[in-house]
């Protein structure tokens, strides 16, 4: 990666951290467009160095808001549980869906995600 790579990374990883301790959204939203965009990776190498990239995210928000009273330890447990699960058959079938078919499933994807929260906000 030269400089200005480096710059954008952390940019990007800046603002995927922002969001996810602010919103609780998860970085791939931000990252994985960004990165495909103006980083240049394609968009299964995106998605497998977002979720790279979100451990230590994830893990410093987790105790971020465990230092406030803010988890609930049994539904996270088994949130991670299923999700331990559900991400090892996603991994596996995104690895045979073609770049264009994934990157479109990711739009829609997100766009049904935020229509859902305006609707269900109003």
């Amino acid at each position: 990666m030269n400089g200005r790579q480096t710059v954008v990374a952390l940019a990007v990883g800046a603002g995927a951290g922002m969001l996810g301790g602010l919103m609780g959204v998860g970085g791939g939203i931000i990252m994985v467009p960004l990165m495909v965009g103006y980083l240049g990776l394609s968009q299964h190498q995106a998605h497998g160095t977002s979720l790279t990239a979100m451990i230590l995210l994830a893990l410093v928000a987790a105790l971020t808001y465990a230092g406030q009273g803010y988890v609930h330890w049994t539904l996270a447990g088994q949130l991670a549980l299923g999700s331990v699960l559900g991400v090892i058959i996603g991994a596996k079938v995104m690895m045979k869906v073609p770049s264009k078919t994934l990157r479109r499933g990711f739009g829609v994807f997100v766009i049904i995600v935020a229509l859902r929260m305006l609707i269900g906000s109003i």
